[in-house]
């Protein structure tokens, strides 16, 4: 009798497995999208006027709760793009301009940047978040599945001679 009990206890155990709910990752994808900038920068630092050809100091938080529902994280890079030269319409646009690019490597969102402007006169702080989130084993095939978020953000400065 106890033979035929752990047989049948083997054998659900090994029929039960269960399928990830690729629906869960839908909502997570819809939820992230979302976001709006106001509540993924929680801070930033940076000032409104400056002097021209200075390396300029500031500080930006970004918010890392993309990933509230997200439960099987393989890994997480966060890349803040910034440009002094013309508004950062989107990703493409920053990566085809003079950039600088801060890599957050510690994981909580804070990134300590600098710039420097080369214009007098009134002139814009752009900057992207690009936030890549891998996912893992979450495809029946056993692929990776990706989730991005980019969010811009953009600052008046005054450059003064």
């Amino acid at each position: 009798m106890s033979r035929l009990y752990y047989f049948v206890v083997f054998l659900i155990l090994t029929s039960c497995k269960t399928e990830p709910n690729k629906d869960v990752y839908d909502e997570v994808l819809k939820e992230a999208s979302q976001f709006d900038s106001d509540s993924l920068i929680t801070f930033f630092e940076f000032r409104d006027t400056v002097a021209i050809n200075q390396n300029i100091s500031g500080e930006i938080k970004y918010n890392l709760g993309l990933d509230v529902k997200l439960t099987n994280i393989d890994k997480r890079y966060t890349f803040f793009y910034v440009t002094t030269e013309k508004e950062a319409l989107d990703i493409e646009s920053i990566k085809s301009t003079n950039h600088n690019i801060f890599i957050d490597t510690v994981g909580n969102g804070t990134f300590y940047f600098n710039t420097k402007f080369t214009n007098f006169g009134n002139n814009l702080l752009n900057g992207v978040f690009e936030d890549i989130i891998y996912l893992k084993g979450i495809t029946k095939d056993g692929k990776v599945k990706i989730v991005k978020k980019y969010t811009n953000i953009s600052k008046d400065v005054f450059v003064k001679r």
